[in-house]
């Protein structure tokens, strides 16, 4: 029995650091990461369009490469930052918000997402703390920490089952898997709510057109509630032929044309 559990002792610690391991490398890693170099050559080439100040043809440049090998933080970013440069904040911020679900908590990223905002008058007030500790994290991530948290709270009520009765020797041991089981079911807590703040966003958009009307009524000739800025985020609900019902993050709802806005959520690149 002593033996038995001692190697499942170790089998534990070696399952919690892989677990870590694998948490920590989802963390970090980037979606449609261009990897040839070919691709590489084109992104440089596309780089110095961009400085040269012709953002219309870096546009096109960056377009093309995600057209040609998917989608990568760095990519969205620069064209994030194309379409600003070109005065088009609609398309800036929903390739900014996109970049964010391929590398949550870029601080450049969110750097220039804030610029833009601000320089087309889309100032909120700050978002509650837990809405900023959402995004640290992508909703899948958040997944991935609570699910690996639930298998070690797991082991741990199996090794207090198993461990031997008595033994003085094992009470520095077991007191570690007491701390790392408290440890667990806190990231449980933190993690799961966080995951479902998180995919409740997933699909969110972003006002693409300019001075664009919200609707009474989901029809072209219905009345207007006011208009809505390019660059604004919106929630969609109900559609109805062209039209989808959306709340904007102000708290605004109304019918907005389907072609006005871009969800963030990425299933094919959109121009």
């Amino acid at each position: 029995m002593n033996l038995f559990y001692s190697l499942f002792i170790r089998f534990f610690f070696l399952l919690f650091f892989l677990l870590l391991f694998s948490s920590g490398a989802a963390a970090g890693q980037e979606v449609g990461q261009p990897g040839t170099v070919s691709i590489a050559q084109r992104f440089e080439q596309v780089n110095r369009l961009y400085i040269q100040g012709e953002y219309q043809r870096a546009i096109d440049g960056y377009l093309s490469i995600v057209e040609d090998n998917g989608m990568s933080a760095s990519l969205l970013y620069n064209l994030g930052n194309s379409y600003a440069a070109a005065g088009q904040p609609g398309w800036a911020v929903l390739n900014y918000e996109r970049a964010l679900r391929l590398a949550p908590g870029s601080g450049d990223i969110e750097a220039n997402l804030e610029q833009v905002r601000k320089d087309a008058g889309l100032y909120l007030d700050d978002e509650p703390f837990y809405l900023q500790f959402t995004g640290l994290l992508a909703a899948d991530q958040w997944l991935l920490l609570a699910g690996a948290a639930f298998v070690l709270l797991s082991l741990t009520l199996l090794l207090s089952i198993l461990r031997p009765q008595g033994g003085k020797t094992k009470t520095g041991a077991m007191a570690w898997v007491r701390g790392i089981s408290f440890s667990c079911l806190i990231l449980i807590l933190i993690a799961l709510p966080l995951s479902i703040f998180s995919y409740q966003g997933q699909d969110d958009g972003v006002v693409i057109g300019e001075d664009v009307r919200l609707l009474l009524s989901p029809f072209a000739e219905a009345a207007s509630t006011g208009s809505i800025k390019a660059g604004r985020l919106v929630r969609p609900g109900s559609e109805h032929g062209d039209f989808v019902l959306i709340t904007d993050e102000t708290g605004h709802s109304g019918w907005l044309a389907r072609e006005s806005f871009q969800r963030i959520m990425i299933r094919k690149a959109n121009r």
